[in-house]
């Protein structure tokens, strides 16, 4: 899945959910500059993704292609 798809699938369950950045970091332990890296489409770790993910009950699986 590109990262646009996984970025915009966070910011739609986001919305859904009706979270701040500020709750997302708290529910998720991944820092405020963190989340806005990812809501922007930059790099970072694939933990920290999927520790947001988790925590916003979505889940990314990676298989062959």
């Amino acid at each position: 899945m590109p990262i646009i798809q996984i970025v915009n699938t966070i910011k739609k369950r986001k919305l859904e959910l009706g979270l701040t950045i500020t709750k997302m970091s708290e529910e998720s332990g991944v820092g405020t500059r963190t989340i806005n890296r990812i809501l922007a489409g930059k790099d970072v770790r694939y933990s920290s993704i999927e520790s947001l993910l988790r925590s916003m009950d979505l889940s990314l699986t990676i298989g062959k292609f």
